[in-house]
């Protein structure tokens, strides 16, 4: 997990975000995002809920909904929907992209980076008269743990 130091352009963005949508930095907001980004992966808003109330905070799924929606507004976070329907959200870091591969049996999400796909869908699009504003690439099969387990049994 980074450090504070090292998410202090998140919170800014948020406070820039929040001021611009005249809205308040609440308590139940400020607890939300300091859970979120101390899970530092891929999270759906059950879990972070089962995590916050699981510390003794008195917050409902609604305003966690509310929250991690608030932050994809604020171009914070990433939402997925990758193999069962559920939104997930993820730290959107300026600068940054991966892609996903995604088991289609314990959903595990793996981040990677391959420079060699990123030319190589430049190009198609550029084949094709596209210009480039962003893109995602999900990769869908079963992880090493999985295919190893079904090799056993």
């Amino acid at each position: 997990m980074e450090d504070n130091s090292d998410l202090q352009w998140f919170w800014d963005t948020l406070d820039a975000h929040l001021s611009r949508q005249q809205l308040k930095q609440t308590k139940q907001r400020k607890v939300i995002v300091e859970h979120f980004l101390r899970l530092a992966r891929h999270v759906d808003a059950e879990d972070l809920y089962r995590r916050v109330r699981g510390k003794g905070f008195k917050i409902g799924l609604a305003t966690i909904y509310r929250t991690l929606n608030l932050l994809r507004d604020a171009d914070l976070v990433t939402q997925h929907s990758f193999t069962d329907g559920r939104a997930i959200f993820e730290i959107k870091r300026p600068g940054t992209h991966h892609d996903h591969m995604v088991c289609s049996l314990c959903g595990i999400i793996q981040e990677f980076e391959n420079d060699q796909i990123e030319v190589l869908q430049s190009k198609v699009a550029e084949d094709h008269g596209f210009t480039l504003t962003s893109h995602r690439l999900d990769l869908f099969g079963v992880c090493r743990g999985c295919h190893n387990e079904q090799s056993q049994q």
